[in-house]
């Protein structure tokens, strides 16, 4: 927000009744150079009462509960200030749901030297085991690293807490200025080509394959083959569990017997868990309410169709378009337009189609959609039997 120059007319009688004594007549240049309060999301406080109540939000439910950090339902305080300090976060991580895609919500210089295993003053990529996106739009010189001034993120608005699903309301596969949370120039920065919309691949950048992902060797920093405290981003009590012969370092066979990293509620046991989830054709992610972990086996049973445009014969099964033709902005390039994909997590979304069995590399949250790039003109749902909760 910029400062607005105040013109104050006076009269001369009013001028010549100005006594010494009165308070110092403050100039345009005086007033430009003093701070300016900056407020996130003030174009949406419509009653300037400083609060952004739910009613007043121009965004999803999941972005505004995502930047609803105390959970009361309205943003004020350090929830509105630009570089506020979330309340709460300890330097060391609870034991949660894991994923390489989690949010990171610690904005710290002690989190920071946290994740600096090497003390170079910089975050590498093989440092930061959280989601990609974020790295991508806290990097602001693109150097393919985070130095301490970009990850505190006192200067810049880049809206580090919504990820590309939250910010494009609409389903229509791009982020518009006014979906767009954050401050213009990091809007700027991050629409290469200038066409006043971000896409998926200007926010997300490209994803490795879910079907490719090794969590330990995503852990394992130094690629010794073991993780050490350092390398560790859950509790103490967690990784003293799976370190069972207390050399202070945690094998790949030790992390593999304990089910990999710690999961928080997930469904467990010989007993596979299996439910019906209909995954609408407009809907981005439907979440299936079941949670995975890795090493789990996963069953995916689909039927129906889906109409993708107001073309009648633009026709999608679980296999994806019958034409063939592909969505070039959907979340898995390469693959047919409309076809079922599914999601861990906030991990990069696998290929589907009509029915197939896998064996889950992480642990997280299930989710489903279809895999399309601009979902309002979509038509029908797919009815999918999941199978989860039996391990190999």
């Amino acid at each position: 927000m910029s400062s607005r120059t105040l013109v104050l007319t006076f009269s001369t009688l009013a001028l010549a009744s100005l006594s010494l004594a009165s308070s110092p007549v403050v100039t345009t240049v005086e007033a430009q150079s003093r701070p300016v309060p900056r407020v996130r999301f003030q174009e949406m406080d419509t009653n300037n009462d400083g609060r952004i109540t739910r009613d007043e939000w121009r965004g999803s439910t999941n972005s505004f509960q995502v930047h609803d950090w105390n959970g009361d339902g309205v943003l004020s305080g350090e929830e509105v200030r630009i570089g506020g300090a979330r309340g709460g976060v300890r330097d060391e991580p609870a034991d949660h749901t894991p994923g390489r895609l989690e949010r990171n919500l610690n904005w710290t210089r002690n989190n920071f030297n946290n994740l600096d295993h090497n003390r170079d003053g910089r975050l590498t990529p093989n440092e930061w085991h959280f989601d990609a996106e974020t790295f991508r739009r806290v990097d602001i010189n693109n150097d393919r690293s985070i130095n301490l001034s970009e990850f505190l993120g006192d200067a810049v608005d880049d809206d580090r807490g919504d990820n590309f699903d939250d910010l494009d309301w609409n389903n229509d596969g791009r982020v518009s200025r006014s979906e767009w949370h954050g401050g213009l120039n990091e809007f700027n920065r991050l629409d290469r080509n200038r066409d006043n919309y971000l896409s998926r691949y200007e926010v997300v950048g490209s994803q490795e394959g879910l079907t490719t992902y090794n969590e330990f060797q995503n852990l394992d920093y130094d690629r010794n083959g073991n993780l050490s405290r350092a390398e560790w981003h859950w509790s103490n009590l967690s990784f003293q569990q799976r370190d069972t012969n207390r050399d202070g370092i945690i094998s790949q066979r030790e992390f593999e017997a304990a089910g990999g990293a710690p999961v928080i509620g997930a469904i467990s046991g010989q007993q596979a868990n299996s439910q019906t989830v209909r995954v609408n054709a407009q809907q981005r992610w439907v979440d299936t309410g079941i949670v995975v972990r890795a090493g789990e086996v996963i069953t995916f049973d689909a039927s129906g169709q889906i109409q993708m445009s107001d073309n009648a014969a633009d026709i999608a099964t679980p296999a994806g378009a019958r034409s063939g033709r592909m969505a070039p902005d959907a979340p898995i390039t390469g693959v047919s337009a409309g076809a079922l994909i599914a999601r861990i997590g906030e991990y990069a979304p696998m290929a589907i189609g009509n029915r197939t069995t896998v064996t889950a590399p992480v642990s997280g949250r299930l989710y489903l959609s279809v895999n399309d790039d601009h979902l309002p003109d979509n038509r029908g749902e797919f009815v999918v039997t999941v199978s989860a909760g039996v391990r190999r």
